[in-house]
């Protein structure tokens, strides 16, 4: 399997949780979900490159997209290394 392949389906699985972490804590919880900026960092990363001024909608989509974009990088990042160190 190609690192690009690999990396692009585990940034699936990273948008997913942290698509599934906002949705349990934006509509369950009256405080924060215990983990949430762990779970979202990626996306969090991504965000304050934005100003805190903009819509909902755009915002959820900069957050999930910096996820799945920065989680892909990352991952995509360490496989290389790893074939070069290995």
């Amino acid at each position: 399997m190609s690192d690009l392949k690999f990396s692009a389906k585990w940034a699936v699985v990273a948008f997913i949780i942290a698509a599934i972490a906002f949705i349990v804590n934006y509509n369950f919880l009256a405080g924060t979900l215990p983990g949430y900026r762990l779970l979202t960092a990626p996306g969090i990363v991504a965000l304050r490159l934005f100003t805190e001024e903009i819509a909902f909608w755009p915002k959820l989509g900069l957050l999930l997209g910096g996820q799945y974009i920065v989680s892909l990088l990352i991952i995509l990042g360490v496989r290389k290394l790893t074939r070069v160190f290995n």
